[in-house]
This record gives C-alpha cells, sequence and structure tokens, in this order.
C-alpha cells in the first residue's frame, strides 16, 4: 500500500534511478517489485480476492431469499470475470543553462540552452477466469476466508468492489416482475476500474559568476501511473456446451466490455490524460 511522505518520495526516486520508461514497468510499486514472486504473489492476491468478493456475494444473495423461488435462476448462471493490470511508466529530462560573457560584453550578449527528452513505457497484462454459481455458493452459513497476509498493492483487494449491491439489484428485478425470461437472454455486467498515478521531479540548481544551471523547469521527472480493471459478467450457462459456456449474448457482452475499456484507455493515452 503506498502510504504519503517517504513511500511516495522512495517510489519517485527509485523510478528515477532505474530509468523509467526505458524498461518494461514492474507490476508492484518500488520498492516491492523487482522479482517474479514479488510480482506474482501480487497477481495471485487480486484474482484470490476477487473470487472470494464472487462468493461472498452469491452466498449473501442467495441466503437473503433462501425461502423463496426468487433467485433459483442464479444457480443455473455462470460468472465470466476478466482481470486488467496496466501499468505505465515514464521519465523526462530537461537540463537548462545560461552563460554571461565577462562585463561590459554580457550587458547585450549571453547564451542560454536546453535539452528536452522523454522515455516512456506501458505493460498490459490481462487473464480472464470462470466460475459457475454453483460452484461460487458457500452454503447457508458460508463466508470467505480472507487472506489477510497478502500484498495490498491493488485496491481491487482493499476495496468492497459492490458484487453483491450489484447482483442483488438483479435479483430484486426478478422478484418485483420488472425483469422476465431471465433465463434465457438477461445479462448482467459489472465493472471496476481504479487508476492511480504518481509523478515527481526533481531539479539542483547551480548559480556561477558567469553561468547558472537549472534556474527554470524541471531537471528530471518521473510518472507512474496504475490502472487496475475487472469486469465481471454474470449470465446463464450454455446448455448446449455443457454448461461449461456462457450462453452467446453473455460471451459477447463480456468481450464488448473489454473492448470498451480498452479503446477508452487507447483515446486517453493518445490524448495524453
Amino acid at each position: 500500500m503506498l502510504r504519503p511522505g517517504v513511500n511516495l518520495i522512495a517510489l519517485i526516486g527509485g523510478c528515477v534511478l532505474a530509468g523509467c520508461g526505458l524498461r518494461v514497468p514492474e507490476i508492484r510499486d518500488f520498492p516491492n517489485g523487482g522479482s517474479y514472486a514479488s510480482n506474482n504473489a501480487l497477481v495471485q492476491a487480486i484474482v484470490r480476492s476477487v473470487h472470494c468478493e464472487l462468493e461472498d456475494a452469491v452466498t449473501r444473495v442467495l441466503n437473503a431469499r433462501a425461502g423463496s423461488s426468487d433467485a433459483l435462476f442464479l444457480r443455473k448462471w455462470g460468472a465470466q470475470v476478466a482481470l486488467t493490470i496496466q501499468l505505465e511508466e515514464k521519465s523526462t529530462a530537461n537540463p537548462t543553462a545560461a552563460w554571461f560573457p565577462p562585463s561590459p560584453t554580457s550587458s547585450i550578449f549571453s547564451l542560454s540552452g536546453a535539452f528536452n527528452g522523454s522515455a516512456d513505457a506501458t505493460r498490459v497484462d490481462k487473464v480472464n477466469f470462470y466460475y459457475k454459481v454453483s460452484e461460487l455458493y458457500l452454503g447457508p452459513n458460508g463466508r470467505c476466508e480472507r487472506d489477510t497476509t497478502a500484498p495490498t498493492d491493488s485496491l481491487l483487494i482493499q476495496s468492497d468492489l459492490k458484487l453483491a449491491e450489484w447482483l442483488d439489484a438483479m435479483v430484486n428485478g426478478v422478484a418485483t416482475g420488472q425483469i422476465a425470461s431471465v433465463a434465457k437472454q438477461n445479462v448482467l455486467s459489472h465493472q471496476v476500474t481504479f487508476e492511480i498515478d504518481t509523478s515527481g521531479s526533481i531539479t539542483p540548481a547551480w548559480k556561477l559568476v558567469r553561468a547558472t544551471f537549472n534556474q527554470s523547469g524541471n531537471l528530471l521527472s518521473a510518472l507512474r501511473n496504475r490502472k487496475h480493471d475487472l469486469v465481471v459478467t454474470f449470465a446463464p450457462l450454455d446448455k448446449t456446451q455443457s454448461g461449461n459456456f456462457l450462453i452467446p449474448i453473455g460471451e459477447s457482452t463480456h468481450i464488448a466490455s473489454q473492448l470498451t475499456s480498452g479503446i477508452t484507455t487507447g483515446f486517453k493515452s493518445a490524448l495524453g490524460q
């Protein structure tokens, strides 16, 4: 978990020293990244946390309606999950200098110069996984046990993703008759995106008798962007394929959500947002 103060300075300092934008970004923030084991630990923690969130959401909704048939259709549904982890690192250098010749020439002539350089690297990792709702249900008193020792670098781990709230709204629609034919064509999709930017700069300056260095602008600056995106699609199981896939409209909705997210990210990147 990134904390203000010391950790922020360490992250920016580490990014500048490592040459952000000149290598593939690490999944975890400095100083936790740097090894396969530490980076994989974060991905595994996110997947476990999302799995727990799904189990708790399904169990909570089904148990809340244990005495009615309103939520029975869910047991014939599945959940397709897409996790996207996008990281961008960028560094820039902008040294400036000015030279003043000896008097009296300095009163009418001076020489200044500047250099601009930047490097930008982006990494996008995606993983899809699938569950049957019947496999997610934990029973009348079930509750997923969270791993309290897992990494907490991602807000997908730390936050309530509101899956239960959205699933409950779907079931309420069926219970009130506002949603019909739920087992044929209806699809429930839920998307959560967390994006965090961290940036900083450093500009040591020198002022000599006949020259100055870095009196304006930033000598070195660094940016690290982390975007963690989660798409969850609930839909009926496709009985024509042994119930191991969502019905076609569910699969199409899931793919469309990922494409839309990718296009939006692309436009933001092109616009420099």
